[in-house]
């Protein structure tokens, strides 16, 4: 593991790696995976599963990015941050463990208060790309997480990212006291009709806990009467129990976003798409503030 800290916070990472490495499923970016941010005596994240395999397409911690898959209609597709999947019969299942045929070329550079992952793949069927992800600590309580992927193929990387954003802020049980706000007033479609939580004016609040085995979910949240593309890309969580929060900007707009939710966290995950030709370059940040 990796660490990175000041006076007042400190950011424990997991290296990539294909044989020991913390988290070796095929859904999740495999650099920068959080193990601990630590702030003035509290985790904002932590593992929330109860149960844990390196191979589980979920097992990882704070935010967590997944990009979605390019080129399934050949025999072998493309996961960024992951590297060349062999395809299973019938449709995709981002849930499902894929065999890893290339898991391409990876580097790592350290500071005090920076860490880049670096990681590179070719496909004999165009496909290709440079990625170079930094998290760095840029202030007493914030931290910047900096994407940098260079289509280096002959055919272009097209779909789209998003961040899971998987804080604990004490790992206490979701409910009355989890808040989440953000600059716009939300609507969105939820998967069934919850007497437990619900939208309000500029957020989403829970009216009871959630009990073990329980879970909410909407998709295609976004800035009502604005449609799905450009809404702003930000958010404060905030656990009232313990006086915690996280506060989150990103540099590019959402198109969507969806929420999930269950007994241990409340899930904010912002959707970004991108579409790079060859030789171009797609470049975005996004900003923490720990509360």
């Amino acid at each position: 593991m990796i660490s990175i800290a000041n006076d007042t916070l400190k950011i424990t990472l997991h290296t990539p790696d294909g044989d020991k490495g913390y988290y070796r499923g095929t859904r999740f970016d495999w650099a920068g995976v959080f193990s601990s941010i630590g702030y003035r005596g509290c985790n904002y994240t932590e593992p929330w599963f109860e149960t844990y395999s390196p191979l589980m397409h979920d097992a990882v911690c704070g935010p967590a990015e997944e990009f979605s898959p390019i080129g399934l209609d050949e025999p072998s597709f493309l996961k960024i941050g992951v590297g060349v999947l062999e395809r299973m019969e019938g449709e995709y299942d981002r849930f499902k463990l894929h065999k890893i045929l290339d898991s391409g070329i990876r580097s790592l550079e350290v500071t005090d208060e920076s860490v880049v992952f670096r990681h590179s793949v070719s496909m004999d069927s165009g496909y290709g790309y440079d990625y170079v992800k930094e998290i760095s600590l840029t202030g007493a309580d914030t931290f910047r997480i900096r994407h940098r992927l260079v289509n280096t193929g002959t055919r272009p990387l097209k779909g789209d990212v998003y961040n899971h954003n998987f804080f604990t802020l004490g790992l206490l049980e979701t409910g009355v006291t989890r808040e989440l706000d953000f600059p716009f007033k939300p609507q969105g479609d939820w998967r069934a009709q919850y007497s437990e939580v619900g939208f309000t004016d500029n957020g989403i609040r829970f009216t009871r806990t959630l009990q073990r085995g329980e879970s909410v979910y909407t998709g295609n949240l976004h800035e009502e009467g604005k449609g799905l593309d450009g809404s702003p890309n930000a958010f404060v969580l905030r656990e009232l129990q313990t006086d915690r929060g996280v506060s989150c900007t990103c540099s590019k707009p959402m198109v969507k976003s969806v929420f999930w939710s269950n007994f241990r966290i409340a899930c904010i995950e912002p959707y970004i798409c991108f579409d790079i030709d060859s030789a171009d370059i797609f470049e975005f940040d996004i900003d923490y503030k720990v509360l």
